[in-house]
């Protein structure tokens, strides 16, 4: 028992251990972490169930690609959007690029909304719907409704939103 005490008093069992356990830390998962995960550099959805959804919906609509699916999480999660809703606005608004104009795949503002990319117009609408006026602080269809005022089109975008899932 001695010689197993003087063991673990030494600086090499101590340094062993160190490593034992940051290693350890080091296999937590980043959801786990006080930092979303969306907002850690170089986090990817690949094993993320809801990246193979999105693949399914975009292809099940002959999207073009690529379909962004990586984006579109991100953003979501970023800003605390529901992942299906910017897929649907694109399918509902573009046929998911089909017919847009300067990478608006949704349609917002049309003729006067560019964005540089595909990326950029993600996130730039994903902030626009959970951030900012007249869209924060609304629910889903209000926020829909505001999106594009005619009476059918929250249930429109929504009937796509369960196709997701």
């Amino acid at each position: 028992m001695r010689a197993l005490s003087r063991n673990l008093a030494r600086p090499q069992v101590l340094a062993v251990g160190a490593l034992v356990f940051l290693a350890a830390v080091g296999t937590l998962n980043v959801r786990d972490a006080t930092v979303p995960s969306s907002r850690i550099e170089g986090v990817t959805y690949r094993s993320d169930p809801r990246a193979g959804r999105l693949a399914a919906f975009f292809k099940a609509y002959n999207c073009p690609q690529p379909h962004h699916v990586q984006a579109y999480i991100r953003a979501a999660d970023a800003y605390g959007l529901d992942y299906r809703l910017l897929p649907a606005i694109s399918v509902r608004e573009t046929t998911c690029g089909v017919a847009e104009k300067d990478n608006n795949r949704w349609g917002y503002h049309p003729g006067r909304q560019r964005f540089a990319s595909v990326e950029e117009g993600i996130d730039f609408l994903a902030r626009q719907l959970a951030e900012k006026a007249p869209y924060v602080g609304k629910t889903l269809r209000e926020k829909l409704f505001t999106y594009n005022p005619r009476a059918a089109y929250p249930a429109e975008v929504e009937s796509m939103m369960r196709q997701i899932e």
